[in-house]
């Protein structure tokens, strides 16, 4: 389901605007700081709930402002029909709706706009954070398979229980009791990742192939959040005096991580700077066509200035793998000429200048 429509409204620099996007390619050029990345922002908040850019939303609200809104419209494929998603901060706190009926959770928003976003610091993240590497698998989980956000939610109580009888001196009694309970479920989903993670690979290589020069050879390495050479509950066990001492798990799922394996060598140590970066967009890549792959839905590709740190070459490359996807993408860009557009189905082009937007013959 494309966006078809996005209005925004206390915004950053924006009071109001609003945009018609074409359903292939949308390019937003303008200088820097006159717009370009919130607009992208706001498609991020009404997909996830959330900014890419800050974890405050309180200071993505426009000065003096009592609310912020981002409203959105999807066209579903073949029908005539859309669906309307908005999201809205004020004083009380973040909402959102689904035509018109407000939702228990702001991450409902996820089902009916699946998102990737590549910002200048993607890879920056993505090598810092195991948090942001297993969220690779993540995302592919929650939206191919329906019971994993139940299962991720179940384990996560879970944690928490153990880890606040770990903290409180008296619940010596209680501090295991929840051992069994996150055994299973945590095994559960680390088989669920070891399987996303086999099934990403191929797509993975795919995308590498057409980024990276030929001769380089990638693998996945998922590490489930424990000592491999024992299994979780015999970890559990040997981790009770750490537990106690520091107060939280140290074994389980909840510290997993996924390793980009380059040439035989793990990418953060071995890739240069330009290499992990395009090994990162490829993984980005390759996840939005698993998706289209495995459940034939519509994604958004949002990438905050493309040309960032990109040579001519590699530029290109990206710009050719982008063609063949069948999305809807958002591009910012200082100049909107960096963008080859000969081969897309079609395309709109948006100029931003502080905070007002303007589409372009």
């Amino acid at each position: 389901m494309p966006l078809e429509f996005l209005e925004l409204h206390n915004l950053r620099i924006y009071e109001s605007a609003q945009l018609s996007p074409d359903p292939h390619l949308n390019l937003i050029s303008g200088a820097n700081a006159s717009g370009k990345t919130t607009l992208l922002e706001a498609i991020h908040l009404l997909g996830t709930g959330r900014s890419f850019r800050t974890t405050q939303v309180e200071q993505l609200q426009r000065n003096t402002a009592s609310d912020l809104r981002v409203l959105g419209q999807l066209r579903q494929n073949g029908d005539v029909s859309s669906v309307r998603l908005a999201f809205i901060h004020t004083e009380t706190g973040r909402r959102a709706s689904i035509n018109g009926l407000e939702q228990r959770q702001v991450s409902g928003l996820a089902q009916y706009l699946p998102l990737q976003t590549i910002s200048p610091d993607t890879h920056y993240e993505f090598q810092h954070s195991a948090k942001h590497r297993r969220g690779v698998l993540d995302w592919g989980l929650f939206h191919v398979e329906p019971e994993f956000p139940e299962l991720w939610g179940r384990y996560q109580r879970i944690l928490q229980q153990r880890n606040a009888a770990l903290k409180h001196p008296g619940q010596s009694k209680a501090r295991y009791v929840w051992d069994d309970d996150l055994v299973q479920v945590g095994e559960a989903l680390n088989a669920k990742r070891e399987d996303m993670t086999a099934r990403l690979l191929s797509h993975y290589r795919a995308c590498c192939q057409e980024l990276l020069d030929s001769r380089h050879k990638v693998d996945l390495v998922l590490d489930p959040g424990w000592d491999q050479k024992h299994d979780l509950v015999q970890n559990l066990r040997q981790d009770r005096a750490r537990d106690i001492a520091r107060g939280f798990t140290h074994s389980g799922p909840h510290r997993a991580d996924l390793q980009i394996i380059l040439d035989a060598q793990a990418s953060r140590l071995g890739a240069s700077h330009g290499q992990y970066k395009i090994l990162v967009i490829a993984l980005r890549l390759a996840q939005i066509r698993f998706l289209v792959e495995t459940r034939n839905r519509h994604c958004c590709l949002l990438i905050d200035d493309l040309a960032a740190e990109l040579d001519r070459d590699h530029r290109a490359r990206l710009t050719r793998a982008l063609e063949t996807l069948p999305v809807q993408i958002f591009v910012t860009a200082t100049d909107a000429s960096q963008i080859e557009r000969e081969f897309w189905p079609s395309h709109k082009k948006f100029h931003v200048e502080q905070g007002v937007v303007t589409e372009q013959p």
